[in-house]
């Protein structure tokens, strides 16, 4: 019934090398005296000393010398000590009973009071002092572990029953162990230096103020100490509310193996060193489902603490169900819907989430509902986790700020479900700092279907360095995105580089407004709605795949897109900033331009790198100054279109200077295209290839006109030319002479050229080719106030060739030159070291005078002028039906030996062959109709066939040849035959 050891009595156990054990117990158990239990060494070989009973009773005299002492009463409760002790009386010790036999004095068996001082004292000469209730434990006064004692604390929980801690524990060294079957609360200051703190309990934690109002300062609530707290039952919970955790060496960890665990964390949290939260479980989703949650306002690391949170449902069990049962989840509520990080230099925040697999509720597991404010320059990374089925987070607050050079990231590795949904407006400002919402890969290789970011709300972006996208994913803001100034954004959906098959990535969004800096990277971005660059501002498409901007993009501000491997399409644009586009188109991709384009400062470069790709023009392009470049291997004009200098409604300036350049391989034209007002305009082919003007084989060929250029080209340089579609140029008022300062010529440079429509120039054309230029039939050149140039080195003209008022020179320097129909008021023909041919039908008509000069020449038609000049060095032919015509003045022929077939008529007529003979075929006619007709062969033969015809009615004839045969008919006013041999059966007459 009752155990006393007195004051001055002793238990005595000690041995040489090691302790003994000394055990005292009883329903009442009244120590006051010594116990000792020693060895060699008492911190290694001290033994073990217990006092227990229903009611225990430690004195002030009390001393037990031993590694560990064990105080194990039923109910414990630690005060301070009294100014007199009254607990040692019969009536505390026995209160109820009158004493008698029928009613006897009994014990009190609920309660058991120890004294702060005595532990204390008890700590002192014991290594070990372990104070064990069944039910509760209670310290409500402080105590002082010294510098190496351990204080143990262990209430079996019984009815109820657990650890709570009301007032401080201190040490500088020491450690503190509490073992509860029940629940640990603590209220008060736990300060044990690198001393060691082991919670392990089976049912709730808690660091919180006594009482229902949990109101206080962190910093009234210290727990400094490094260990470990278990919590190892099931539907428990831990809870911290306006405490400060001072994870001193190895740091405080607190974990939670159970399946079903919440974690509320409440008010101010301030962190020191190192603090781990952490639930992790390997149970099917159905047995892990209770939820946390974050009502913190502040959460303040110290500089380089770190801070883990981690709760993991590690299987990848899922399914369904029709219960209450959650997601394991945490819900950041803050306080009155805010939350702040104060994070300090070096210091890191990671929160590891993962909730359970379970796939049938609406809800998302992860819920940010409070603002975040996050300052400092410490780091917060929220990671969130999931197997093929876990769902992702709810974005539910108006703001984030993160400011003081902090950095702050909130990523998602979650597959079949959208990553992050945004469901308010939302604004972001990282002033100074750095703010990340992503979607990245884990070490899983599975594919990511779904979105990294789903929202229909509105994003503004205040400042800041801002991260937002998918690295396997797709991302979709359809509210309105506003990016000011000072704030520098990347948004980013890239594909999933271990799942081609997962298909294409992209970012969609709707009207986008940048006033900072906007990188856009990845697969593919699409804006829906309207872009607008201010001035200043910075954006760079800079996707993989595609760039899309389907409303009307404003550029105030400096623009690039690039298109790494992939095309851009565009509606409406307008520039007055710096804006450059290029893509890496493949395959049979297309870049398309719908809308309109004005750009109305600086050179604008559209460029398409991509190998056989295209870019399509559906819309008009205006540009104010500078250089235009728009380059494709292949361009379409899907619209009648034009691309001009000048924009609409604002005045012209006449001392600024804007040129276009087209580089492809082929430009397309499905409707016209208009090029206007450019000081140069040039379609060049690009790297070096041949170039292609109008589509192949069209029967409704469209056009390429030039109005008010003051220089056009076409040009391929080493390479090939060829026009299948009409080419005109114009001054754009009809002014035949000019005077407007346009010179509206046409110039064409290539290896060959080939002509297979009509060119229409409103002054000059001039066609070079190092080769040959070749024009179809049916096909006109046309200058209509200045002169056809065409230089090759062969010629193959079958179509026209027209001059008005100017004229047209045709220069071959190689072996052939072949001509249609050509006039102009002077025409000149070279093919000094090849064969000029006129082909049958085909009409040389100069108003002037035509000249022709060649080595050798075969005349089949007309060639007229007011004089006329046919010169070959060599041999000169002209066919029956052939004609050389000088409507006013001479013709001349001159020729090394000449067969002539055809007619030559003019004023006077001069036929001559400079080494050989000349032969005038039957039916052939020289007529001198005016003046005199010479025929020269003087070092040959001149012959004349039956049927032919030679007369100068009004003039001399004279037939100069070292021999002459004259079988047809020849007269002239006055004839004059000199040749050494003369013969034949011809009529020679003098009329």
């Amino acid at each position: 019934k009752k155990t006393s050891l007195e004051k001055g009595s002793t238990i005595n156990v000690s041995g040489k090398e090691k302790g003994g054990r000394a055990i005292v117990w009883g329903d009442i158990a009244l120590i006051d005296g010594n116990i000792n239990a020693q060895g060699k060494d008492i911190a290694k070989t001290g033994g073990f000393v217990e006092t227990s009973g229903h009611y225990l009773s430690i004195g002030n005299n009390a001393v037990a010398k031993t590694k560990e002492w064990l105080l194990d009463p039923e109910n414990v409760i630690i005060e301070n000590e009294s100014v007199s002790r009254t607990d040692n009386g019969a009536d505390v010790e026995f209160p109820k009973g009158r004493g008698t036999a029928s009613d006897p004095k009994k014990n009190n068996t609920s309660k058991t009071i120890l004294t702060n001082a005595t532990i204390s004292q008890l700590l002192t000469s014991a290594q070990t002092v372990n104070i064990t209730a069944s039910k509760n434990l209670t310290v409500n006064s402080s105590i002082n572990i010294g510098n190496n004692s351990h204080l143990i604390l262990h209430s079996e929980g019984k009815s109820g029953g657990g650890v709570k801690i009301k007032e401080d524990i201190t040490s500088n060294g020491g450690n503190l162990t509490i073992q509860s079957g029940g629940w640990v609360d603590v209220h008060k200051n736990i300060t044990l230096g690198t001393g060691y703190l082991n919670i392990t309990s089976k049912n709730s934690v808690a660091f919180e103020k006594d009482g229902r109002n949990k109101e206080r300062q962190a910093s009234e609530a210290t727990i400094t100490a490094q260990g470990t707290i278990n919590i190892t039952g099931e539907n428990t919970e831990f809870r911290l509310n306006n405490v400060s955790l001072n994870g001193t060496d190895k740091g405080i960890n607190i974990i939670s193996r159970a399946g079903n665990h919440t974690h509320k964390l409440t008010g101010e949290i301030n962190i020191t060193g190192n603090v781990t939260i952490n639930q992790t479980s390997n149970d099917k989703f159905y047995k892990v489902s209770h939820d946390s949650f974050w009502n913190v306002s502040a959460l303040n690391l110290a500089e380089n603490a770190n801070f883990t949170f981690i709760k993991y449902a590690q299987s990848n069990s899922s399914g369904t169900g029709n219960d209450r049962r959650s997601f394991a989840g945490v819900i950041f509520n803050g306080l009155d819907n805010n939350m702040s990080f104060n994070i300090a230099q070096g210091a890191n925040v990671r929160f590891k989430l993962k909730p359970n697999e379970r796939t049938d509720k609406n809800v998302l597991p992860i819920r940010f509902k409070a603002n975040i404010t996050a300052t400092n320059k410490g780091s917060v990374l929220f990671d969130i986790y999931a197997n093929l089925w876990g769902k992702g987070a709810s974005l539910e607050m108006d703001t984030i700020n993160i400011s003081g050079g902090s950095k702050f990231a909130i990523k998602s590795h979650v597959r079949n479900h959208n990553a992050f949904e945004i469901n308010k407006d939302l604004t972001i400002n990282a002033t100074g700092s750095n703010f990340t919402l992503e979607q990245s890969a884990d070490q899983y290789n599975n594919m990511y279907p779904k979105k990294a970011i789903n929202s229909t709300h509105n994003l503004t972006i205040l400042g800041g360095n801002v991260t937002l996208g998918g690295q396997n994913s797709s991302s979709s803001i359809s509210g309105n995105v506003t990016i000011n100034n000072g704030a520098s954004v990347t948004l980013k959906a890239y594909n999933d580089a271990g799942n081609a098959s997962a298909g294409p990535k992209n970012i969609t969004l709707g009207n986008l407004s940048v006033g900072g800096e906007l990188s856009l990277v990845g697969a593919s971005a699409n804006i829906n709605g309207n872009l607008s660059v201010k001035e200043n501002a910075k954006f760079k498409g800079e996707t993989q795949d595609n760039l899309n901007i389907t409303g009307t993009f404003i550029n105030n501000g400096d623009s690039k897109i690039n298109i790494s491997q992939g095309v851009v399409k565009l509606g409406n644009v307008t520039n007055d900033g710096s804006l450059n586009i290029t893509t890496h188109a493949k395959g049979n991709q297309k870049s398309i331009i719908r809308g309109d384009i004005i750009n109305k400062k600086g050179s604008l470069n559209i460029t398409n790198n991509g190998r056989d790709t295209e870019i399509q023009i559906g819309g008009n392009i205006s540009q104010k100054e500078g250089n235009l470049t728009i380059s494709s291997d292949k361009i379409n004009i899907t619209q009648q279109i034009t691309i001009k200098k000048g924009i609409d409604g604002e005045s012209s300036v006449p001392d600024v200077t804007a040129n276009l350049t087209i580089k492809t391989k082929k430009l397309e034209l499905t409707k016209d295209l208009n090029i206007s007002g450019f000081n140069k305009a040039e379609i060049v082919a690009k790297d070096n290839s041949d170039l292609i003007i109008g589509n192949t084989g069209s029967t409704d060929a469209k056009k390429v006109s030039f109005n008010q250029v003051k220089d056009s080209k076409i040009s391929a340089g080493s390479h090939n030319v060829t026009l299948n579609s009409k080419v005109e140029t114009s001054n754009g008022n009809n002014d035949a002479e000019s005077n407007n300062g346009d010179s509206t010529s046409l110039t064409i440079n290539a290896k060959n050229v080939t002509v297979n429509n009509n060119i229409n120039s409103h002054k000059t054309v001039n066609i070079t080719a190092s080769e040959n230029v070749t024009t179809k039939a049916g096909t006109t050149i046309n200058a209509t106030t200045g002169s056809v140039e065409v230089t090759a080195k062969t010629g193959d003209i079958k179509g026209g060739i027209e001059s008005t008022s100017g004229s047209v020179t045709l220069t071959a320097t190689g072996a052939t030159l072949a001509v249609g129909n050509i006039s102009g008021n002077t025409v000149t023909i070279t093919a000094d070291s090849g064969k000029l041919t006129s082909t049958a039908g085909s009409t040389i008509n100069g108003t002037n005078s035509v000249t022709t000069s060649s080595q050798s020449g075969d005349i089949e038609g007309t060639i007229s002028g007011n004089t006329v000049s046919v010169k070959a060095t060599s041999d000169l032919i002209t066919q029956s039906g052939s004609k050389i015509e000088a409507k006013t003045g001479e013709a001349n022929v001159t020729s090394a030996t000449g067969t002539i077939g055809g007619t030559i008529s003019g004023n006077a007529v001069n036929v001559i062959a400079n080494t050989g003979s000349l032969t005038v075929e039957g039916a052939a006619k020289i007529e001198a109709t005016r003046g005199a007709a010479t025929l020269t062969a003087t070092k040959g033969t001149l012959t004349t066939a039956a049927d032919s015809s030679i007369s100068a009615a009004s003039g001399t004839l004279a037939i100069n040849a070292k021999d002459a045969k004259l079988n047809g008919a020849a007269s002239g006013n006055h004839t004059v035959v000199n040749a050494t041999n003369a013969s034949g059966s011809g009529s020679v007459s003098c009329e």
